[in-house]
């Protein structure tokens, strides 16, 4: 079926209690694998795309393989630009199929992200296209203080003004999580998941959830978590994939090495789709 709006999507994830996985990828087979085993679990799924890959896989690319590949399922999926701070970056998703992307203006002082993100939700909207917002400080996992310092934590108070000047469709919260490998198990801030969403009533969404407890996780979603992101864990499954196939086969082809890996990749998938959306 054609890609579906992401912000229709993740409403109804919140709506109905469960959450949506969102796969950050960066070639063929990662879209396609992710695709391919969402509608093997007949759940939703996002395909997301950090555009500083751009390098490698261009944004056009991105999009006509999630295109192609989404027209061959049943289930929901759509296309979402992750992590951009770039409008000119931010315009060309929109043009070429993008169903939200995600302005990042969190490292910015609250006005100036507030005004950023007024511009983007303008222009994206006009396009029916949703948009995804961030606010507090989502850092890097091999930080304690990025994930463990409450004061770099998304409040209530400034959720509330900040969805009321800008009206993004979800917002990614800072609540005990960050990007990457963390060097110690993360606690997320569970409450504050749960008062934000009800001072909010959208989508929230939960960035670096590559390696936060799976009871932490579901609960999460419980308190209003619609969308976590993946993209450390499943880039280090593919990874993992591919090297023990190497080093237990004894042919080079490249082809044999890419279809003989789905099996424990799409085993992956499968655990991620279906923690959120039991």
């Amino acid at each position: 079926m054609p890609l579906e709006k992401t912000g229709d999507i993740l409403r109804h994830a919140y709506t109905q209690g469960y959450g949506v996985a969102a796969f950050n990828i960066f070639n063929y087979e990662t879209i396609h694998l992710a695709i391919q085993e969402a509608e093997n679990q007949q759940k939703p799924v996002i395909i997301g795309f950090y555009p500083v890959w751009q390098s490698y896989i261009s944004l056009d690319v991105v999009s006509a393989i999630t295109h192609a590949c989404a027209k061959t399922v049943g289930i929901p999926v759509g296309l979402h630009l992750d992590h951009c701070d770039d409008f000119a970056v931010i315009t060309k998703a929109m043009q070429i199929g993008f169903s939200s992307v995600m302005y990042d203006g969190s490292h910015l002082p609250f006005d100036e992200n507030v005004k950023n993100t007024q511009n983007v939700v303008k222009a994206a909207h006009a396009l029916g296209i949703d948009v995804e917002a961030e606010l507090g400080a989502v850092g890097d996992a091999s930080n304690i203080e990025d994930f463990a310092d409450r004061d770099k934590f998304t409040t209530v108070e400034q959720a509330i003004e900040f969805y009321e000047k800008t009206n993004c469709n979800s917002l990614a919260v800072a609540v005990g999580n960050a990007h990457g490998n963390y060097i110690q198990e993360p606690t997320l801030d569970l409450p504050r998941i749960e008062a934000i969403s009800k001072a909010l009533n959208i989508p929230l969404v939960l960035h670096g959830g590559s390696g936060i407890p799976d009871d932490q996780v579901q609960e999460a979603v419980k308190r209003g978590i619609a969308k976590m992101n993946v993209a450390t864990e499943y880039h280090h499954a593919y990874y993992l994939a591919v090297k023990e196939y190497m080093q237990v086969s004894n042919t080079t082809n490249m082809y044999n090495c890419a279809n003989d890996t789905q099996t424990s990749i799409r085993e992956f998938l499968a655990c991620k789709i279906n923690l959120l959306h039991p």
